[in-house]
């Protein structure tokens, strides 16, 4: 094999997962309620106090809740439950990162993986200035003011995606959230569910005074509901889905949840009927009490009661504000460290980032190196033309997980080598049972298990042995069907067999099939999207060539998604299955496609800039230490040892039977005949057996 078939080999390596995460170096503490509390808090965060006033005073206007109702119950939820059915199938954490890996490759999972930090540092360090810039703005601007009056002389730094003056008090926030999240994920926990509890409550309260002070006069004047017209109510959407991102952190959570099975579906759905009824409710409540020019995008709770004369309520909100937003960098300082830590993990990133803490079974060393890029760019970087280049991320994460989603689905048992039954035991009492692991360890020896342990070599973290669940509350893990663990189906049982070639090939590859199919549709969708955003007067014009790409691209994007409605899905043994498969998730692309079209070009240079240095990164690094490659290696070597190790096969010679035509002529007096078999044996010795039957007189 050439080194591009080497080169193309790995880079479409897949992660398989023994999912039993019976014993895990991570601590299984978080409740359902804690869960639900880590959604919340992330997808909260500054939003609900500042994402409300920029979508209905900047874009959408009173309309500015039909956006924040289709960026959440239609697009978001589409997406959360893509995220639901891959968090409940593989339940480890990593999110989209180990959904692309294990689906779709090794290349794919870095790229998304690679991205999937960036935006999670910037989380961080962006919902760090929100808070210091709140405080500062509760306490008159002293904080800034003694900044720059004492530490710069009065001068203020002028140079693009530099901050005017060092942020020290988002430094610290920042510092304070990874800290905590270093010390424990149990602590974390709660003190992110005290936050996020005194969050709710104030927003409760903004909307019941609203109600109080409402003049719904406001709803209608300069002009009407719709002042931007749909196209702002689709800007606005576009904005409110960086509100709603937030529910992924659930998924991140999966492998330290004390019972996955029943706590990622509540906690998913808690958390969005939690942040919708926040965004809704939120940005109805400032609609109604303040004219939609004039209320302030920066603090548009405070500027709406000042409108009214309840400027009482100015309190409440400074208090709601901070506790939303130091619930956010908690969160997001949780995801960072999660992220950083299963690429380290896996190998894709230096191996020192994996370690964990004996003590507080946590990622200590990604936590604080996470934490130091997040202080940096909070304290020095201004976030004014990073805003799109964290929302196109997070929409290309979105897009990925529905692939994974639908991939994963039509992946027949027996090529998921590396799937067991999350509750299966894997160790058996009989001789059989032993045989059955020996030949295991050639086929699954290529797997990620979460006990620290790996059959046949090495453990692939360090070398030490975990259980995290406690001796009196071991957790609950994923059912799936009575199916033993050690056999899986094989191939000709399951993918049916058709007379078509065509067909045959198909559906003996159907992840590849659904692969190209899913990428040729989401291409050809996006030529349409942009031809109908940006060309929609040539259209109308009758040019037509533009007529001609859009017709092609259209039948192209429907003729590609015809295998799924001809390819079997396998949906046993699934926790949870997204319904109306693969209906909703490709709804869920054509979502995502649309808002993303409206990007500027700054934030697609800015993503292709970033993925190009991970992909300097993968290629120098991640590609030689990738742990996958190296189990891959070894199960390769351990098969050609016991091939070459394995006697031959026993010979068994077996002696016809005399013909009986022959016995009535020449032995007439023998009723029967006898046969013989001669068996030899590994050592070489030879044994006979006679048999006997009667001869038809």
């Amino acid at each position: 094999m050439g080194w591009c078939g080497k080169i193309a080999k790995a880079v479409t390596r897949k992660k398989f997962v023994v999912a039993d995460l019976k014993s895990t170096p991570l601590e299984r503490c978080l409740t359902t309620a804690d869960l639900s509390f880590v959604g919340i808090g992330c997808m909260l965060g500054s939003g609900v106090y500042v994402l409300t006033g920029e979508v209905a005073g900047e874009m959408a206007g009173p309309a500015a809740t039909i956006s924040f109702a289709i960026a959440g119950k239609i697009r978001c939820f589409l997406a959360a439950l893509c995220y639901l059915e891959c968090a409940t199938r593989l339940p480890e954490t990593g999110a989209s990162y180990l959904y692309a890996y294990v689906s779709m490759g090794e290349l794919l999972g870095f790229t998304i993986g690679w991205n999937a930090v960036i935006v999670r540092v910037l989380s961080v360090a962006f919902v760090s200035r929100g808070w210091s810039a709140y405080f500062d703005d509760a306490i008159g601007g002293r904080m800034s003011n003694v900044t720059v009056e004492v530490m710069m002389g009065g001068q203020v730094w002028d140079a693009p995606l530099i901050s005017p003056y060092p942020d020290i008090v988002a430094g610290v926030i920042s510092l304070f959230a990874c800290v905590l999240v270093a010390i424990g994920t149990e602590i974390s926990a709660k003190a992110n569910g005290v936050f996020v509890l005194l969050n709710i409550v104030t927003v409760s309260l903004v909307i019941v005074v609203a109600f109080v002070y409402a003049d719904y006069d406001h709803l209608t004047q300069h002009g009407g509901y719709l002042p931007m017209g749909f196209g702002g109510v689709l800007k606005g959407a576009a904005a409110c889905f960086t509100g709603y991102c937030g529910f992924e952190a659930i998924a991140f959570s999966a492998e330290e949840a004390k019972d996955p099975n029943k706590g990622l579906p509540i906690a998913i759905i808690a958390a969005f009927a939690v942040a919708i009824f926040s965004y809704i409710g939120g940005v109805f409540a400032i609609t109604i009490l303040a004219d939609w020019g004039e209320i302030n995008p920066a603090s548009p709770f405070v500027s709406a009661f000042e409108a009214v004369g309840a400027t009482w309520m100015e309190i409440c909100v400074a208090i709601g504000a901070l506790c939303s937003m130091t619930g956010g960098v908690i969160n997001c300082a949780y995801c960072l460290a999660r992220a950083i830590y299963v690429m380290g993990r896996d190998g894709l990133l230096p191996a020192f980032l994996a370690q964990t803490s004996e003590y507080s079974h946590t990622p200590v060393n990604a936590t604080m190196f996470g934490a130091v890029l997040s202080i940096l760019l909070s304290v020095f970087v201004s976030f004014v033309a990073l805003i799109e280049f964290l929302s196109l991320v997070a929409f290309v994460e979105f897009i990925i997980v529905a692939m994974a989603c639908v991939t994963l689905r039509y992946s027949p048992p027996a090529m998921e080598r590396g799937y067991q039954r999350i509750d299966g035991d894997d160790d058996g009492d009989d001789a059989d049972d032993e045989d059955e692991d020996d030949e295991e360890i050639s086929q699954n020896v290529a797997t990620t298990e979460l006990n620290g342990e790996n059959r046949g070599f090495e453990d692939s973290y360090d070398g030490r042995q975990y259980d995290s669940a406690r001796d009196d509350e071991k957790a609950p893990l994923l059912k799936s069907p009575p199916i033993s663990p050690k056999k899986s189906p094989q191939p000709q049982k399951i993918i049916p067999q058709s007379d078509n070639a065509l067909k045959r090939w198909a559906d003996n590859n159907p992840t590849t099939v659904v692969f190209c199919s899913l990428v040729t549709a989401i291409l050809s969708t996006f030529v349409a999207v942009i031809i109908l955003s940006y060309k929609i007067d040539e259209i109308t014009s009758g040019n037509g060539f533009a007529i001609f790409v859009l017709v092609a691209s259209i039948l192209l994007a429907l003729v590609s998604c015809a295998p799924f409605w001809i390819l079997r899905q396998y949906p046993e043994g699934i926790p949870f299955k997204v319904p109306l498969m693969p209906i909703l998730p490709l709804v869920s692309l054509l979502c995502n496609i649309i808002l993303m079209v409206r990007f500027e070009p700054l934030a697609w240079l800015e993503m292709t800039v970033w993925t190009s240095i991970g992909m300097v990164l993968y290629f120098s690094y991640g590609i030689h230490f990738s742990k996958e490659g190296k189990k891959q290696k070894e199960s390769i070597r351990i098969t050609t040892i016991r091939k070459d190790a394995e006697p031959p096969e026993p010979k068994v010679v077996t002696k016809p039977p005399v013909p009986t035509e022959r016995l009535l002529q020449t032995e007439p007096q023998h009723p029967r005949t006898q046969s013989v078999a001669v068996v030899v044996t590994k050592d070489g010795r030879t044994y006979s057996t006679s048999s006997y039957g009667t001869v038809g007189m």
